[in-house]
């Protein structure tokens, strides 16, 4: 396959598994009926908290108010609990409860039946080969986006 080949693939694959249609498949498959925003919130917590709800802002790339707004529906389907940060007492961090937890733990079995579903005829082989090779590729991009934009400045719009 050619690098163009590989190119249209990528941006096939970002632009569907970005749309709303893919999250809510793999919710569905999850049996989980929380808003879908409310669910990368949780996914977030279980990955990196308890952390402070700027943070937590930072990375679902919401604002402060709108991250602070999630929280407080999240505590009050008591999916999330929030406590004093015992290194800041200015800051309150959230963690997901028991029941977050199981949300959290119930979109993993979802996205699993999902690739499960995708994988159905492919060989042992095939999976872990793709595996490997996605893995490699999203090496490379992590390295790369680590070592910050290239020696010369900023790519224009039109590089992208």
């Amino acid at each position: 396959m050619a690098d163009d080949d590989y190119y249209e693939v990528w941006l096939s694959i970002l632009g569907r598994v970005s749309r709303s249609r893919f999250v809510d498949l793999i919710l569905d498959r999850a049996g989980v009926t929380l808003d879908p925003e409310l669910c990368r919130y949780l996914i977030h917590l279980d990955l990196r908290g308890p952390i402070g709800v700027l943070e937590l802002a930072e990375l679902a790339e919401h604002n402060h108010p709108k991250a602070s707004r999630s929280l407080a529906r999240l505590e009050q389907l008591g999916l999330v609990a929030r406590a004093p940060d015992p290194h800041d007492r200015r800051v309150k961090t959230a963690s997901l409860t028991a029941e977050g937890r199981g949300v959290v733990e119930a979109i993993n079995r979802g996205r699993r039946r999902v690739l499960d579903e995708v994988f159905t005829g492919w060989s042992d082989r095939d999976r872990a080969e793709l595996a490997r090779l996605t893995g490699r590729f999203a090496d490379g991009m992590v390295a790369l986006m680590d070592t910050g934009p290239a020696a010369g400045g900023a790519a224009s719009p039109s590089d992208a």
